[in-house]
């Protein structure tokens, strides 16, 4: 469910401790856009979701639990 896997982001983003304004910047986007992804606006493709998890240390599997492999 989308609900679970945007607040699932949101979570592995608060427990980093990281600001979403620092994740941004890393990688090159508006906070706004992280800002979109947590409330469900939008969903980050493949290469933003790889440095995603490069910034906040984490899996893909972190971000989206229960999401079948090669999806």
């Amino acid at each position: 469910n989308t609900e679970n896997i945007m607040n699932k982001i949101n979570e592995v983003i608060w427990n980093s401790g990281l600001r979403k304004g620092f994740i941004a910047k890393k990688m090159g986007i508006s906070q706004s856009n992280i800002s979109m992804w947590i409330d469900e606006r939008r969903k980050p493709n493949k290469q933003r979701i790889k440095e995603l998890c490069k910034i906040l240390d984490c899996t893909k599997e972190d971000l989206f639990p229960g999401e079948q492999k090669g999806k």
